[in-house]
């Protein structure tokens, strides 16, 4: 079947359904190999292991068969007979013929994702299909005839062999009776269980996300009709306390919010998807880079369990390659250093996940050489990126910062791995935008812990309510990391900019009446001052406001194109009592200060 012919294939509307579903279930597959086969790697005898990841080829190749998709069937069918061979153990699995199959892996994948975005094979194959077929030829013809053991010592000794007593035939095929029952039951088990996986599967569907996302805008409609009602009831409870009317609406108002509340969570749920999803391409890109490296690198892998907003885990996965890039290329040491320090040779990468309240918290740990806060510094004024005089007044925090600043980087050569300054700039633009924030803690000579603060969904999100003059704002509380009252004489000037010092840190504290309302009026006349403190990133600022309202649940909605963009505001979203109130975009008061 010629290029036009498949991509026609493809195309037809009769065989989208099947198209999607094969395209779907390669792609799980292909999921769980990135992790089988670097595991496979390390457990070369685990014949379990081994048969998993050889019926994992022969399923794509089957599948890639019926649908005429010739290349995808070649360079799975080469991968299943080496891998066919090792699991009959005519051969060992050694890390010379492990990246092969990773090559050829590595074009199973580039052609699933062809034909799901251009319904075509166009993927230059050949090359790798003749190293496959070459590396199978060299592992030797497979044995087809087996001598049995009497046969040898006939030939090998001149005597005879006594023949065995009928007895012993006797005992023989009960022994042989005894194991095809065995056999016979541990079929009926396979058989039962793969009946058991039947069921497990007919209890799932998979749904367009777009009807998720059309499901959650209603449930955020619901939302605002909630609070509505609430308020509703509260000024009822007050005009007309005690009666009849009073009650019922009351225990109805308590119904719909505890209904509202379920399927808001129910919903939230189904957008879920285990971070291990994007977790579980790491031990591949460990591999890879070490050998590149030329270190060893064990990678720890934790919470892949923890579940995160579907357009979160998107957009993570690039921060998180870039932070496993750095441990791999400026945090593990050689080997040989490693031993002068007292080290163990093999360098170990943790990554870990768990949930925090309404937060998910990743950690990226290693046990390299950690980073010289001297070293940063020293850069960073030889880059023009800070002056000296600045850099004598940077706290260990800030000096640590400075690696998020766009063009620094340590690496005195520049490698396929890193050194063209591009890289933690782009971590830190990510996790911005995802409302998140990150935090860099090491030691030097014992290693390095960067830890990010996520969200758990962008939607429907727990918000802190503040005054200031009669306006009311929204700070998202996944970003508000303390809120404290300070009395004015504790603010001090640096430049003419307010600043406040929270026990080992100078925090820049920014005015919303200033910033948001455009107002330099009159401040409140107390003598004291709330300060809601925020985090993005690796940034932490004040926000200075009059007053504190309380935590709601905010349905964030857009302010439309007709108000457009308006500096330091995120959206808008509507109270119960169906006044607007706006949501402040902490990451552009931040660049704003």
């Amino acid at each position: 079947m010629n290029t036009e012919e498949l991509t026609a294939m493809l195309n037809d509307p009769e065989m989208k359904e099947i198209v999607d579903s094969f395209i779907v279930e390669t792609k799980e597959i292909i999921d769980s190999l990135d992790v089988d086969l670097i595991e496979l790697e390390h457990n070369p005898d685990e014949e379990e292991l081994i048969n998993k990841v050889f019926r994992s080829f022969h399923t794509i190749k089957g599948t890639s068969s019926f649908l005429n998709l010739n290349k995808l069937t070649t360079i799975t069918h080469r991968c299943e007979d080496i891998l066919n061979k090792i699991r009959k153990k005519e051969t060992k699995l050694t890390p010379e013929i492990m990246d092969y199959i990773l090559q050829g892996f590595d074009k199973i994948k580039e052609l699933v994702f062809k034909i799901e975005n251009e319904k075509n094979e166009e993927v230059e194959t050949e090359e790798m299909v003749q190293k496959l077929t070459e590396l199978y030829k060299s592992l030797g013809q497979v044995q087809k005839v087996e001598e049995k053991e009497s046969d040898i010592k006939a030939r090998s000794e001149e005597k005879t062999e006594i023949i065995e007593s009928t007895s012993d035939l006797l005992k023989q095929v009960e022994i042989k009776a005894e194991s095809a029952n065995s056999s016979e039951s541990e079929n009926k088990k396979e058989q039962a269980l793969k009946q058991t996986e039947l069921k497990k599967t007919d209890n799932t569907i998979r749904v367009d996300v777009e009807r998720l996302d059309d499901l959650l805008n209603n449930v955020s409609e619901l939302v605002l009709g909630r609070n509505r009602l609430a308020q509703i009831n509260m000024e009822v409870s007050v005009e007309y306390e005690g009666t009849k009317l009073a009650r019922e609406l009351a225990e109805t108002t308590k119904l719909i919010d505890m209904m509202t509340n379920e399927l808001q969570q129910l919903v939230m749920k189904t957008r879920m998807v285990k971070i291990g999803k994007v977790f579980n391409k790491y031990p591949r890109l460990v591999r890879d880079l070490s050998k590149i490296a030329g270190k060893k690198i064990n990678l720890i892998i934790e919470g892949e369990e923890t579940e995160l907003d579907k357009t979160l885990i998107e957009e993570i996965n690039d921060p998180l390659v870039h932070l496993i890039r750095n441990s791999v290329d400026h945090g593990i040491e050689k080997e040989e250093v490693r031993i002068a320090n007292g080290k163990k040779p093999a360098g170990t990468i943790k990554l870990s996940a768990k949930q925090e309240g309404n937060t998910i918290i990743i950690t990226i740990e290693d046990d390299g050489k950690g980073i010289d806060p001297d070293i940063i510094k020293n850069k960073a004024v030889s880059k023009g990126l800070i002056t000296k005089e600045k850099a004598i007044e940077l706290t260990k925090q800030e000096i640590f910062n400075l690696i998020f600043l766009p063009g620094f980087s340590t690496a005195e050569v520049v490698t396929n791995i890193s050194g063209r300054g591009v890289g933690m700039d782009v971590v830190k633009t990510n996790v911005t935008k995802l409302r998140g924030t990150i935090e860099i803690d090491s030691v030097p000579k014992v290693g390095t812990k960067i830890s990010i603060r996520l969200p758990l969904t962008l939607a429907i999100i727990s918000g802190l309510v503040v005054k200031v003059q009669k306006e009311q704002f929204v700070i998202p509380l996944s970003l508000v990391i303390e809120v404290i009252k300070v009395h004015k004489n504790n603010i001090y000037y640096v430049n003419q900019r307010p600043n406040i010092k929270l026990r080992d840190k100078v925090i820049p504290i920014v005015s919303l009446r200033e910033k948001v309302l455009k107002n330099n009026g009159k401040k409140n006349d107390g003598d004291y001052q709330y300060v809601v403190i925020v985090g993005l990133a690796e940034k932490q600022i004040g926000l200075e406001v009059d007053g504190l309202v309380g935590q709601k649940e905010i349905v964030i909605k857009s302010l439309g194109n007709l108000i457009g963009k308006i500096p330091g505001i995120a959206g808008s979203s509507i109270l119960g009592d169906g006044s607007i109130i706006l949501i402040l975009d902490v990451a552009e008061i931040i660049n704003l200060s």
